[in-house]
């Protein structure tokens, strides 16, 4: 075999090298990519670990006992599950949270019945959601919250995840909404919480005004299993343009008790005051209105429970509620009620819940079955999962 001459070798040395030399820097550069895909995705990861994701779905059937007089479907006073004798959606909703030392932020959107129902026409753009705000930590145990968030006032919840109960009682419908506004709260002792609010609410007892209104809370734990709350709601309910003012002063009273393993109490008791507002002659007297309830919930097995309920509320001069004439008398809404239930939980994250409910209201206060009856009865199926 012929030896290549030596301008041959330079020729194949140089050929060689350049290959090599070309490969090298292929392979430099790809981990350098690499280098700086993992930096980023080590970014992105590290800021997502304080984020919380969450999905939050219900449906419901309200068969409503003896409704062949209604002509409507809509169940009166229902914050949540209000459509009768169909399968509907009481709820879709996305949550979006995030929690770090200093900062926090959490944003909530909701689709179907419940939100549709209780979003004023005037609040339309808020109606889908169900809270979004953000805020900071002064020093320790301090915070200051800014945006559309909960009130305050009351135990229950429309959704019926958070409830006991699935079905709100008639005092919860008629409750403070969600506020738009600024929250401070402090904790100065793990069982110990105050704080107050300043803002705009939204709801359908109160609709949104150009008065800005205050919230107070405490909640303070003695004990493990006992929680007491105090919780306010005051502010001017006139029009701006109004000649008088409608100054109101709502209070918000909750008990939390567990006293053995399975068995778990809640009480609560409102009480509102309103200037301006009682009925003719006299109507620059105040108005007053009480509401409340108990209810207890017994798990056992492993994944039941069942649970009773009793509620009442009472707002004579309907400074909340309207005024309805019956038996030559003119008032506001008076009604008392109980519901029973039971809960199956196949999962942590879901539930299937049966309720019967019952609503009587003032004798011939003719304010259900189509403005036919002082009576509704209800019995509700709930399912649900949140994830």
């Amino acid at each position: 075999m012929k030896r290549p001459d030596f301008k041959t070798f330079v020729i194949l040395r140089t050929v060689l090298l350049f290959l090599f030399s070309t490969l090298c820097f292929s392979l430099l550069a790809q981990n350098k990519v690499d280098s700086i895909t993992d930096e980023l995705k080590n970014k992105v990861f590290s800021r997502l670990k304080n984020f919380t994701f969450g999905f939050y779905i219900d449906a419901y059937y309200n068969q409503v006992l003896k409704s062949k007089f209604d002509t409507s479907n809509i169940v009166p006073f229902y914050a949540n599950c209000p459509v009768m004798d169909q399968i509907r959606l009481n709820l879709a909703a996305i949550e979006i949270y995030y929690d770090a030392e200093k900062v926090r932020g959490k944003l909530a959107i909701q689709f179907g019945d419940a939100p549709n129902l209780l979003a004023e026409p005037s609040a339309q753009f808020i109606k889908n959601l169900r809270q979004a705000n953000f805020g900071f930590r002064i020093v320790k145990d301090l915070w200051i919250d800014i945006g559309y968030m909960f009130n305050p006032v009351g135990y229950e919840s429309t959704w019926p995840v958070i409830n006991q109960f699935s079905t709100v009682t008639i005092g919860g419908f008629f409750e403070p909404g969600s506020v738009l506004g600024v929250k401070v709260t402090y904790q100065p002792l793990e069982n110990f919480r105050v704080g107050i609010v300043i803002g705009n609410p939204y709801s359908v007892a109160y609709g949104k005004n150009t008065h800005m209104a205050g919230m107070m809370l405490i909640n303070y734990k003695p004990i493990p299993n006992l929680s007491i709350t105090y919780n306010n709601y005051f502010g001017n309910q006139a029009l701006k343009d109004a000649d008088t003012d409608n100054n109101i002063w709502y209070n918000n009273f909750i008990v939390a008790y567990t006293p053995v393993k399975y068995l778990e109490l809640v009480g609560q008791l409102d009480f509102a005051v309103q200037t301006n507002s009682h009925l003719p002659p006299d109507t620059s007297r105040n108005a007053t209105m009480f509401s409340g309830f108990l209810q207890a919930r017994v798990p056992f097995a492993k994944h039941f429970a069942v649970m009773g309920r009793y509620e009442f509320f009472n707002d004579p001069d309907g400074f909340l509620s309207t005024v309805y004439t019956y038996r030559g008398k003119t008032r506001g809404l008076l009604t008392y009620g109980f519901g029973f239930g039971m809960e199956y939980k196949p999962v942590q994250i879901g539930y299937i819940r049966v309720e019967y409910r019952s609503i009587n209201s003032a004798p011939g206060n003719l304010i259900f079955h189509n403005m036919d009856s002082d009576n509704i009865q209800s019995i509700i199926v709930t399912t649900g999962v949140r994830f």
